[in-house]
């Protein structure tokens, strides 16, 4: 009588050790990248960079306190932009034709949901996107060029009333311009980019003022990112509430 033939499992192929090896969950933020996030939102903003970690804003924050407070919600913002950024891609909602497209659309995601439509200098780009200098102020000059009206410049507009309204100069009396009869009015701001944004505010002043002449502010110095304004242009700014209600409702800031 034939015995039956048992059937015996087959040996394990050399590479089925492999399938089993879990995704790596060990990567963690580096501690200068959440920083120069956290560094770049402005201060007004505070208030609205709620976490799990931290879900109220309980006054001024200083020193080690606000970076915590900061950092928490860099660091759950940019996870929660990495899962839409996945999400959207695979679903075909975001078509990334080139690395380009994707560093500008990314950019996109940071000023809007990070910065609070606030652009940082191009050392920071240089750093969160592995860049040089050179090419992270080609990539910022590539996304002004698309989003300057609809994105950057509204809240910008806005930041520069804001900061003439309620700071007072760097000096009492105005500063001569170097190479015009006009004086102005030194002040302090958080970024070089508020200044573009001022030199196109006072372009628009005179687009709906044209009687009014001034000179284009500039940064007066980089070291200590100084701007110097026209004494006519912070007279508009200060006194003229229906050309800012104009220009409020002709550059309103997106929803979305």
């Amino acid at each position: 009588m034939a015995v039956p033939k048992t059937k015996t499992r087959a040996a394990a192929v050399d590479y089925e050790a492999h399938f089993a090896v879990p995704i790596p969950t060990g990567v963690v933020y580096m501690h200068n990248v959440l920083l120069t996030f956290a560094n770049n939102i402005p201060d007004s903003c505070h208030p609205y960079c709620l976490s799990a970690k931290h879900p109220s804003y309980n006054g001024p924050l200083n020193g080690e306190m606000r970076q915590v407070f900061l950092r928490d919600f860099v660091e759950e913002r940019l996870g929660q932009l990495a899962d839409l950024e996945y999400r959207g891609w695979i679903n075909g909602q975001q078509p990334f034709v080139t690395p380009r497209e994707l560093q500008i659309w990314r950019l996109r995601q940071f000023v809007q949901y990070v910065w609070f439509w606030n652009l940082p200098d191009d050392d920071d780009l240089a750093m969160i996107f592995n860049l040089t200098k050179r090419r992270a102020g080609n990539l910022a000059a590539d996304f002004i060029a698309r989003f300057r009206k609809t994105v950057i410049y509204p809240a910008a507009l806005r930041r520069v009333y804001h900061l003439i309204n309620t700071s007072q100069p760097v000096f009492e009396k105005p500063e001569k311009h170097p190479r015009h009869n006009a004086n102005g009015y030194i002040y302090k701001v958080p970024t070089r980019r508020l200044v573009d944004a001022a030199q196109n505010l006072v372009d628009d002043i005179h687009t709906e003022l044209p009687n009014k002449k001034m000179d284009a502010p500039y940064l007066w110095d980089r070291e200590l990112n100084y701007m110097w304004m026209d004494v006519e242009a912070v007279d508009v700014i200060k006194t003229n509430d229906e050309l800012r209600q104009r220009l409020y409702a002709m550059y309103k800031i997106p929803d979305q």
